[in-house]
Parts: structure tokens; sequence; C-alpha cells
């Protein structure tokens, strides 16, 4: 049975690889690596709990990630982007004791739109992640057999979540609604002397909430340097 997950379980079971694992990658480096990617990143939960991402290049095909969640050991990923016809999938291997070593986690990613920009500034870049909705005995499947299955989901339409077009539509209408209320509130600053200083965090928290179940939205917060070259 395919799997409707919460975004809080959504992190903490698959971002955090304590399940939704695979024996068997779908295949190896497919591609160079997209630097759309790189970077340092951060989602938020409906409860406001915060979880990290950093993302470094490891080689020409192989990225270095980091997941970060407060209280706890931070979890480290071997990983790269396969191809199943032309599809792109972010395959993480991961590299903690335990049960998950050597297991793998697959996920789409797609690039957004920027995000509501604060006034006279630049919305952040915005990604969301989306884990494969595949059946369960898939996870035991070795990589031939499961790109026929990841085909097969693809042809069906069943391989990710289902996208609610309305929720996006009111979703991007408060995030309008929000900043004609900054613009409005900035203009009025110099007579009123007041400070507002819950703007930027309600503003990420809203962007960062679930839309879609199974799929989360990541933003982009700052970028990694490595070798002198900054990402």
């Amino acid at each position: 049975m395919r799997r409707s997950l919460t975004l809080l379980s959504l992190l903490e079971i698959c971002l955090l690889l304590n399940g939704c694992l695979y024996d068997n990658p779908p295949s190896g480096p497919a591609a160079s690596i997209d630097t759309w990617l790189v970077g340092q990143w951060e989602t938020k939960d409906s409860s406001g709990h915060l979880f990290k991402a950093i993302i470094a290049p490891a080689s020409s095909d192989h990225y270095q990630v980091t997941l970060i969640q407060v209280a706890k050991q931070p979890s480290n990923f071997d990983a790269w982007i396969s191809r199943v016809d032309g599809f792109s999938i972010l395959t993480l291997k991961s590299l903690n004791d335990g049960p998950s070593l050597g297991k793998y986690s697959l996920f789409h990613y797609e690039l957004l739109a920027p995000g509501t920009s604060p006034p006279g500034g630049v919305g952040p870049t915005r990604i969301r992640l989306s884990e494969l909705q595949l059946d369960g005995s898939c996870r035991t499947l070795d990589s031939f057999r499961l790109r026929a299955e990841i085909r097969r989901a693809l042809k069906d339409g069943t391989l990710l979540p289902p996208r609610d077009a309305v929720a996006d539509l009111k979703e991007e209408k408060k995030l309008r609604e929000n900043y004609a209320a900054d613009t409005a509130y900035l203009n009025g600053f110099t007579t009123s002397g007041k400070l507002r200083t819950n703007a930027t965090a309600a503003n990420l928290s809203s962007e960062s909430r679930e839309k879609i179940p199974g799929s989360i939205i990541w933003i982009k917060t700052g970028g990694v340097t490595l070798k002198g070259e900054t990402f």
C-alpha cells in the first residue's frame, strides 16, 4: 500500500533515514551534480521544529549530505543523481552506524519559484523534495528490478505524491497577502515608530510548511565554500 505521510513523519522517518530504505539504488551516478542542490537548507514542521541540511559537492558526481535535528546527532550520507528513462532521482546512501548503514533512500527534487521576498529584497531559493511512492515490497529489489518498478509507477502516474493545485493557489495567495501587509507596515514605519519582530519567522514557517503529503519544501539559507569556491 502506498504511503501518504505527514510532514513530521516524513522528516523523522525518511529524511533521518530510520525507514523508507532500499537495499539497492536504482543506479550509480548518472549525471554531474546539480549545483542548485548545493548549500545550506532549512525546513520546519507544523509544530515549529527546525530541521537543517548541508549539501556539499564531494566530487563531480557525488554530494556529501549532513542532516541536522536539534538535540540529535547529525546524520551523514553519500548522495548522487540516478536516472530512470530521463527521470532524475536523488539517491542517498546512509553512512550512519546502525540498521540504516549502507541502505538507500530515494527522492525526487524540484526547484520552485523563489519565495516571497522582503521589501526591497530577493526571495529565497526553494526546493520541493518528494519521497518516491513505491510499494514496500520494492525495498529489497535489486537495481534492475527496482528500475522496472520505477518505470511502471512513472507510466501509471503514481511515482510521486499527488499535487493539490487548490492548496498551492491558496498558499501563494496567503504569501502575497503577507507581503502586501509587510510593505504597508514598512511604508508607515517612519510615522508609527513600531517594530515588527515576527514577520521573518512567520514567513519562513508559512513557506516551509507541507503543501503536498509526502513532500517537503526546503528553503535555502546560505551557501557552502570549498577550496575557495562558493556554491
